[in-house]
């Protein structure tokens, strides 16, 4: 992790924000220097085609062929040169000089004056004179009692660079300052806009397990900050949720686990308290072994969904069909039914084609129909149905027993949820078969649920995505 990564949010928030700062005041100071420069160098030229202009209507040529100034009208007074440039000059279209300002009475001017060229195109330059002085020039055309003559005028810049150096030290001094209070505006701005995720740290520090319930402020939750605090609270509540399963996941699962084994310890020390016959002994190890295969099965279905639960569930679909395999399990497990007297029938209309993985879909089926035969009463009776509309596959399992109370038809998919734990002990269930069931179908992207419950029985119903090819097809 280098330096800049090491600073705080707010620190950075802070360069940034004292980075755009001086962009935007230098590329503003950068503007207005253009616009200063530009400014003084038009007015400059604007005073300079003023002066010839003047010049231009103010010079005559008397009879004796020079240049004489026009006389002024007794309300003006006379043009006083040099009031507005550093020199002006004329000449004829041959380049001989015929008028020049300053004259002798201004010493040193002469060598101020650059040399006449006559191939100079007529307009603005500018250049330095020998002594270092920056002066800006206008040459052009006019005429002076209808003769055509050349005037060159200029102005020193003397003046406007020294206006542009003090601007350029007031902007090269103040950019710095600037800098440095958007530096510090920039942290105190960033810290204002972080303290309320500040106060979320110090609140979200003070949750543990035991404090789930607690949630962070939201002071706006229509900004980013408010939204992100409503996203943390919507996840405590969530592992508040997951906390309460677990802690209830635990505390049935040590119950169910309890119970088999002080079987098989109670009926392993009645054994072995006195002396049997083969018949007791046999009796006895019978009860055990029963006992074990509870945990075994508990187990099975636990390892089960903890696969589930990690994804190292193999989910490979194929294609199959959905009424052979409800046919297959109805096979299975009808003796199951026979034992108590059920009767167990299958309704099928034609193949009902999907894609899934049949080691995982035939547990659904599997604990759908073993939890029908557990609660249906004795002469009791189950229906299977496989169907099919125009997108789904769907399987139903109906059974003729008391039914499930609409308070608990959504929570039986719950691991070791029970309506009646009594009897799902005494049938043999753990109050897992429904989640099992409930994981099968969901991986394949179908849902189970009770379609309908009564006194006279429940109607478990699974849908499935059909698919659309036939089986027969591939």
């Amino acid at each position: 992790m280098n330096g800049w990564q090491r600073l705080s949010i707010r620190a950075r928030m802070a360069v940034f924000y004292a980075l755009a700062m001086s962009l935007m005041l230098l590329a503003y100071a950068v503007l207005v220097a253009m616009l200063v420069h530009g400014r003084l160098k038009a007015e400059i030229d604007h005073r300079l085609d003023q002066e010839i202009e003047i010049v231009e209507r103010s010079l005559i040529l008397d009879p004796g062929g020079q240049v004489a100034w026009h006389t002024p009208h007794e309300q003006h007074e006379a043009y006083q040169p040099l009031r507005n440039v550093s020199w002006l000059d004329i000449h004829r279209l041959d380049g001989t000089t015929i008028y020049r300002l300053p004259e002798t009475d201004m010493p040193g001017m002469d060598t101020v004056i650059t040399p006449f060229e006559a191939t100079r195109v007529a307009g603005y330059f500018s250049f330095t004179t020998a002594n270092g002085t920056r002066l800006r020039a206008l040459q052009r055309d006019i005429e002076i009692s209808g003769r055509k003559a050349i005037a060159r005028a200029a102005l020193s810049e003397e003046q406007g660079e020294r206006d542009l150096r003090t601007l350029y030290w007031v902007m090269g001094l103040g950019l710095p300052l600037a800098i440095v209070v958007s530096l510090v505006g920039g942290y105190l701005l960033a810290g204002r806009a972080l303290r309320p995720i500040t106060e979320m740290v110090a609140e979200a520090r003070a949750i543990h397990a035991e404090r789930l319930d607690t949630r962070l402020p939201v002071a706006n939750p229509n900004d980013e900050i408010g939204r992100l605090a409503a996203t943390f609270n919507d996840l405590f509540a969530r592992l508040e949720n997951s906390f309460a399963q677990l802690k209830r996941f635990t505390a049935d699962a040590s119950h169910e686990l309890r119970t088999p084994l002080a079987v098989i310890r109670s009926v392993g020390e009645v054994g072995l308290r006195e002396s049997h016959d083969e018949a007791a002994y046999r009796e006895i190890i019978a009860s055990m072994l029963e006992e074990a295969d509870r945990l075994t099965l508990m187990v099975e279905s636990l390892l089960t969904l903890t696969r589930a639960d990690t994804g190292l569930a193999v989910q490979t679909a194929s294609p199959l069909d959905l009424a052979e395999m409800a046919e297959q399990v109805v096979a299975h497990l009808r003796v199951l039914s026979e034992e108590k007297g059920q009767e167990m029938t299958l309704d099928t209309a034609g193949s009902v084609p999907i894609m899934a993985n049949p080691s995982i879909l035939r547990l659904a089926v599997i604990n759908l129909l073993d939890n029908a035969i557990k609660y249906a009463p004795p002469a009791g009776r189950v229906v299977v149905r496989a169907s099919r509309n125009d997108t789904e596959a769907i399987l139903e399992v109906a059974d003729s027993g008391s039914g499930i109370p609409p308070e608990h038809q959504e929570r039986i998919f719950e691991r070791f949820y029970r309506t009646g734990a009594a009897r799902d002990r005494a049938a043999g269930g753990f109050g897992l078969g429904l989640a099992v069931a409930r994981w099968a179908v969901e991986t394949h992207g179908g849902q189970v649920k009770v379609a309908a419950s009564s006194s006279r029985g429940s109607v478990f119903r699974i849908v499935l995505p059909l698919r659309i090819s036939p089986l027969s097809e591939d």
